[in-house]
């Protein structure tokens, strides 16, 4: 079947690449469909992409920023469950099983994403059935990398927990000079499985031995080699 180029095929061709280990993994025909039907699409910040309850709308991939996936375990509490950034999938849930969206998808400062639409998705599933598998396969990558964070934290001292979770959400992006980690600390502090006043009482130790500074929703790193002196197991 021959595939008719969106409006966004210079940008996906040029972003889709060896370099997204999901695209890579597909059969040529898959990665020519994704290819030829994504849309370029920018949200400013805070805006959401999707919100808990609506239908599925198809997939996602992170162009530039970042898009944090809020659940709500329980009336006035909210929970970050996954932090999408450059290159991330995410979405895919919905796509897979046909049931509403899980999650808020919240931008944090201005996004930009390639989206490929599910009516897309589904009209191709016709004609090649495997590709909803395919599609699953980014679910398992997020429950891996879930699984392997469960099993880091597991058993480590406050500090260490704290510290690492600042350096891997902060995340490297060699445009910043000192990255920034825009989060509440009631949101940090679920992350982490901490309370609020532990978090509150070790973010305090790390700003003043230089490592953080805080101010109100945001984590500036100062010097992230001391912090991940303090994220290392023999840190105490």
């Amino acid at each position: 079947m021959a595939f008719r180029p969106s409006s966004s095929a210079r940008v996906a061709r040029e972003t889709l690449d060896g370099a997204d280990c999901w695209f890579a993994r597909l059969p040529q025909r898959s990665r020519d469909f994704v290819q030829a039907h994504v849309r370029l699409r920018h949200f400013p910040d805070r805006a959401r992409v999707y919100s808990a309850g609506d239908d599925g709308d198809g997939l996602y991939r992170v162009i530039d920023g970042e898009v944090r996936l809020m659940a709500y375990p329980a009336a006035g509490r909210q929970m970050v469950t996954f932090v999408a950034r450059r290159g991330h999938w995410f979405g895919e849930l919905s796509v897979v099983d046909g049931g509403p969206r899980p999650h808020d998808a919240v931008c944090q400062g201005p996004v930009s994403l390639l989206h490929l639409p599910a009516s897309f998705i589904l009209a191709h599933a016709e004609i090649d059935p495997r590709f909803i598998g395919q599609v699953a396969l980014i679910g398992c990558d997020h429950q891996r990398a879930a699984l392997a964070y469960i099993g880091s934290m597991t058993g480590r001292p406050g500090r260490e927990r704290v510290a690492g979770m600042i350096l891997a959400m902060a995340g490297p992006d060699p445009r910043t000079v000192r990255p920034v980690l825009r989060m509440s600390q009631e949101d940090l502090a679920s992350r982490v499985g901490l309370s609020r006043q532990h978090l509150g009482n070790l973010l305090s130790e790390l700003k003043e031995g230089g490592a953080i500074s805080l101010t109100y929703g945001c984590i500036e790193v100062l010097d992230a080699g001391l912090l991940a002196l303090h994220a290392r197991p023999d840190s105490r």
